[in-house]
């Protein structure tokens, strides 16, 4: 058992309520922060008397209501995946972003995942064969129970200790 890997078995998924959970957590919070980056554009426009309430007025018009809230929940896919493996919602519910083999994903890896979330009709993706977005199966990615992972590769990698001399 020297040289084995650990694999991420299907039992530790998230369940489909939390991912559901996820999504609206994560929905909120991105909405929440189209807002208060809007209130911060007010009051620094107000504070230093600068007329760039109009210009993100005309970029958020420009974009519209769909791309400007696509174009938040890029950055903060990208941001908080990319740094914790986790968003908002994820912590919430105790899940994590991980990879194929429960180890938290290189950015590269985020990027795809935060990509494919702009294909159209993804959200449906899940209902697939394999039951998994596709921002999931592109990237390789999974979505686990935080605890429940810990413990299966601490159950996994003490295996590989059975047999061997301790070292004190």
């Amino acid at each position: 058992m020297d040289n084995s890997t650990y694999v991420v078995e299907k039992k530790l998924l998230t369940s489909d309520r939390d991912r559901f959970f996820n999504g609206i957590i994560d929905f909120v919070f991105i909405s929440v922060s189209i807002f208060v980056f809007t209130l911060v554009i007010v009051i620094m426009g107000n504070v230093f008397q600068w007329d760039i309430y109009s210009v993100w007025v005309e970029i958020m018009i420009s974009l519209g209501l769909v791309g400007t809230y696509l174009s938040f929940a890029m950055l903060y896919y990208l941001f908080l995946e990319g740094l914790f493996g986790r968003t908002i919602g994820k912590i919430v519910t105790g899940s994590v972003v991980v990879d194929e083999n429960g180890l938290k994903p290189s950015f590269r890896i985020i990027f795809v995942r935060t990509l494919c979330r702009l294909i159209p009709f993804e959200a449906l993706s899940f209902l697939s064969k394999s039951a998994r977005f596709w921002h999931d199966s592109f990237s390789k990615t999974y979505v686990v129970e935080k605890k429940d992972l810990e413990q299966d590769m601490e159950n996994f990698y003490s295996l590989d200790l059975i047999g061997q001399k301790e070292v004190i």
